[in-house]
């Protein structure tokens, strides 16, 4: 039978984090919720994946 290797590599860009932070402290200021799909999206642009 036959091996197979598959190495996955995801990155993280370097604003995810501030940004997460900024949309729960403004959260907090202002005790709204914030709409989960629109920081879904965003945050999931900030994310690169690849397959080799």
């Amino acid at each position: 039978m036959a091996k197979v290797e598959m190495k996955i590599t995801i990155r993280r860009a370097w604003w995810v984090m501030p940004y997460l932070q900024a949309v729960i402290w403004f959260s907090d200021l202002t005790g709204l919720q914030p709409d989960i799909d629109k920081v879904a999206g965003t945050v999931l642009r900030g994310f690169t994946w690849s397959i080799e």
